[in-house]
């Protein structure tokens, strides 16, 4: 039996060799394709966790780059609101609106207090009705903005209203032939509402000289009337000066903020994408020391002996990546520039855009909303475009307004800022490479484009603040229900243009800020920042 079954096997060998090396070679198939899935696998947990945690290092530092403009945003506020005051140029407007009559007796009787006077409208309960048309020319640049903290005192009476009241009057300026004025009301309000209106609108010039000083304060009312009307050249500057000054500051802010966070975006960028490569390289010095830990447990250790934990092409990639506490303060000290300079050049240049767009439109002019967004397109143009020598434009990349231009600025800078003169001075190759990458990032096209991006969707902000605060009056709403576009004149805009600046700046959650954060664009060009270290690891 036993050789009957040895003459079974020993006649089919062949066939059971080969069955024998198919089912070894499958075994040893599966097992290494198993071995290389588990690689896969392996592979693909470790780019997913690289991937969430990149996300997530690259949401905190979105976050902290809104939380550090946001807390930029007050030093920036103040400066602007201090140089641009609109509201001392209205309370200086105020002073020399009131009737020259009732200013003449306030100088023939100083002591004696006046019923008209505007000190009344807050010293002494009067009615709203005659606070709102009265004739003493006292103006408002801004009413109380509920939850919003304001350094602007309110007034009773507005611009609206006081525009209102002087175009009910219908004057009409000529000059005579000693070049004085004549005016012609067609309005039966009093002659000091006449004398108001004509020296307020007015714009023609007076040959008259300067008024009168304190010895010509015993004179009779006519002479201190005919001298008061000197001022009337000074209350048209004062006027336009408001008008431009108004737009200018709005302006000015929309441009100083957008500014302001994108640098604020390059430079976090720049930082955040650093800490993440030395996290990076200590992860990686980290399991090699768990492998080493692992070796030196193991078997191998004992006849190969303990294996080494140097890696100098790891140790020359940390130490070029190691940023220190004081390059890093000095990288984010030149923020300083624009928010004590910087944004000085972009009011210079918004103010002589405004002065070219709106020095011919009239206070009394009503525009709408799209004749208003039209100014304003234009007024873009004047500013973000120059034209060069061969009569191009050409798209500026405010350089200069974000960074230092000269090696001296950038010391006085770093000083400014708290730097230690011998820190500012020292040399350091890590600031220096920061420095000329947010450099090259500036005048990169990408920051072309999401800088336009982002002014437009500021620019959208700014004119829905205009509507909301300008054109949302009743009468502006039964207008548009009427099927007419709502109209305004443009010296009512005006104090909603100054309410909605203070919004800007110290509005809580802020608007704007909010607006160019979460700009599509803005978080693709910080990406982008982020995640360009492929050729440090090549």
């Amino acid at each position: 039996m036993l050789d009957a079954l040895g003459n079974y096997f020993h006649d089919r060998r062949r066939g059971l060799s080969k069955a024998a090396a198919y089912v070894g070679g499958a075994y040893v198939l599966g097992r290494y394709v198993s071995a290389r899935l588990e690689d896969v696998r392996g592979t693909i947990l470790q780019e997913r966790v690289a991937r969430d945690n990149l996300r997530r290092r690259f949401d905190q530092n979105q976050q902290d780059i809104s939380f550090t403009v946001m807390a930029l945003l007050p030093t920036l506020g103040a400066h602007i609101l201090q140089e641009m005051d609109v509201e001392g140029v209205t309370q200086e407007l105020q002073s020399v609106s009131r009737p020259p009559r009732e200013r003449v007796e306030e100088l023939q009787h100083p002591t004696a207090p006046s019923e008209s006077s505007p000190a009344s409208s807050s010293d002494h309960p009067h009615s709203p009705d005659a606070d709102i048309r009265s004739d003493n020319g006292s103006i408002s640049v801004i009413s109380s903005n509920e939850g919003v903290p304001t350094e602007m005192s309110a007034s009773s009476a507005s611009w609206a209203d006081q525009v209102s009241s002087l175009q009910s009057s219908q004057i009409s300026a000529v000059p005579s032939d000693n070049g004085g004025v004549g005016t012609t009301s067609t309005s039966p309000k009093s002659s000091v509402g006449a004398e108001l209106s004509d020296s307020v609108i007015t714009s023609s010039s007076l040959s008259s000289s300067a008024a009168p000083g304190p010895s010509n304060l015993s004179g009779s009312p006519d002479s201190h009337l005919s001298a008061l009307s000197a001022t009337t050249r000074s209350k048209a500057e004062l006027w336009r000066e408001v008008k431009m000054l108004t737009f200018t500051r709005a302006l000015t802010i929309v441009y100083s903020a957008t500014l302001l966070s994108l640098f604020t975006h390059i430079q976090l960028s720049i930082l955040g994408r650093t800490k993440y490569i030395q996290s990076l390289i200590q992860q990686e010095r980290d399991e090699r020391i768990r492998e080493q830990l692992e070796y030196s447990t193991s078997v191998y250790s004992l006849f190969w002996g303990d294996r080494s934990l140097d890696d100098a092409e790891t140790d020359i990639l940390e130490e070029s990546e190691t940023v220190s506490e004081e390059t890093e303060r000095k990288y984010l000290t030149l923020s300083w520039w624009i928010l004590h300079v910087g944004w000085k050049d972009v009011g210079e240049r918004v103010r002589r855009g405004v002065e070219e767009v709106f020095e011919g439109v009239s206070l009394k002019t009503k525009l709408t909303a799209a004749d208003l967004h039209r100014l304003i397109r234009d007024l873009r143009r004047r500013v973000e475009y120059e034209v060069t020598f061969e009569g191009k434009e050409r798209r500026i990349n405010f350089l200069s307004t974000l960074l230092p231009p000269t090696p001296e600025t950038l010391q006085h800078v770093l000083t400014q800022g708290g730097i230690p003169p011998w820190l500012a001075t020292a040399h350091d190759p890590k600031f220096d490479a920061f420095l000329e990458e947010t450099r090259t990032q500036l005048a990169s096209g990408s920051f072309e484009r999401v800088l336009e991006v982002c002014l437009d969707s500021a620019m959208d902000v700014l004119n829905h603040g205009v509507e909301k605060h300008v054109f949302g009056s009743h009468s502006e709403q039964e207008d548009a229900a009427a099927g007419q576009e709502p109209r305004e004149r443009l010296a009512a805009m005006l104090p909603g243009l100054a309410r909605w600046c203070h919004l800007a700046l110290e509005g809580l959650p802020n608007e704007l800020v909010d607006t160019l954060v979460d700009v599509r664009e803005v978080s693709a060009f910080s990406a982008i920042i982020y995640t360009s270290y492929d050729d440090r690891f090549r």
